[in-house]
């Protein structure tokens, strides 16, 4: 008895006919006709009864499907912890990187780098404001990509990219398109969309807000572009992420007075001094390091 004897066994149960089997395991009729037929001389037992149309099974068929069942489940089972087991020795790369710099030069270092190491797993936990840092202290990841949101001694960091956040609102969200810097007084009443803090140790409120204004606070940077773009809010964004918008006139760029409104914010690639780097993590920083 083989495991393949026995998954084609179960076919012809679960779909019905030996014809139908055939199809769904990839195999041909006769092939399928002689597994059966194999099972059957070795135990001595009938497991169809063909004299029907359709083959149904004897009662030791039945009892015989069950167990069947039970053992390829226990076999697939098997198998995955198996491939598990292996991976186990397979280097992991684990970064915090902050949702504003998922954009190509960030991401081309990381494939430029899993190219030269093609066997490795990446982990990649996409956070925002304090929660960037978070990760390291808790031990979730070795190094952080982002801005240096609440960052202190403790931290070695090199930067590696800067990305260019721009203030922008949808143009049927405005009387008129301002050809002028708009007025706190004007934004104030109007959702200013913003991503929420993912750290739960330190929080970190947002810097680039208007005081008293709406605030409306999203996940990701997804949401907050689906927000805008349906008029239901404005907000600071990085600009590579609406640049469709921008170019189909969905979004506009605007200009708010006494406000950042357009800025470029340096990205870096940040460890704990004092937590240990694996090899893998250890090489990445210094490859990416040694290229800028």
């Amino acid at each position: 008895m083989t495991n393949e004897q026995l998954k084609v066994f179960v076919a012809v149960v679960e779909h019905g006919s030996f014809r139908a089997a055939a199809v769904a395991v990839y195999k041909t009729q006769p092939s399928i006709s002689a597994a059966i037929k194999a099972l059957e001389q070795q135990f001595g037992f009938s497991l169809f009864d063909r004299s029907h149309y359709r083959p149904s099974l004897t009662m030791e068929g039945k009892t015989f499907y069950r167990q069947a069942k039970k053992l390829l489940k226990q076999a697939n089972e098997l198998e995955m912890l198996g491939h598990q087991l292996a991976s186990i020795d397979l280097p992991q790369l684990s970064i915090s990187l902050s949702a504003m710099c998922a954009f190509p030069p960030v991401l081309d270092k990381i494939k430029t780098f899993w190219q030269q190491h093609p066997k490795m797993r990446l982990q990649i936990n996409t956070e925002h404001l304090s929660g960037v840092l978070e990760q390291l202290q808790l031990e979730n990841a070795e190094l952080a990509i982002g801005p240096l949101t609440a960052i202190d001694q403790n931290y070695d960091f090199v930067k590696i990219s800067e990305i260019t956040m721009i203030t922008v609102i949808s143009p049927n969200l405005l009387a008129t398109i301002p050809n002028q810097p708009i007025t706190h007084q004007q934004l104030r009443p109007l959702p200013n969309i913003l991503i929420s803090d993912t750290g739960s140790l330190a929080p970190h409120d947002h810097v680039n807000i208007i005081l008293g204004g709406q605030r409306w606070y999203v996940n990701d940077y997804q949401m907050k572009k689906a927000l805008i773009s349906s008029a239901m809010g404005w907000s600071r964004i990085p600009e590579h992420i609406v640049r469709t918008q921008l170019a189909d006139g969905s979004l506009i760029k605007v200009d708010v007075e006494n406000f950042n409104s357009e800025s470029l914010v340096p990205m870096y690639l940040i460890r704990l001094k004092q937590q240990p780097l694996s090899p893998l993590a250890n090489k990445f920083w210094n490859e990416i390091s040694a290229s800028v």
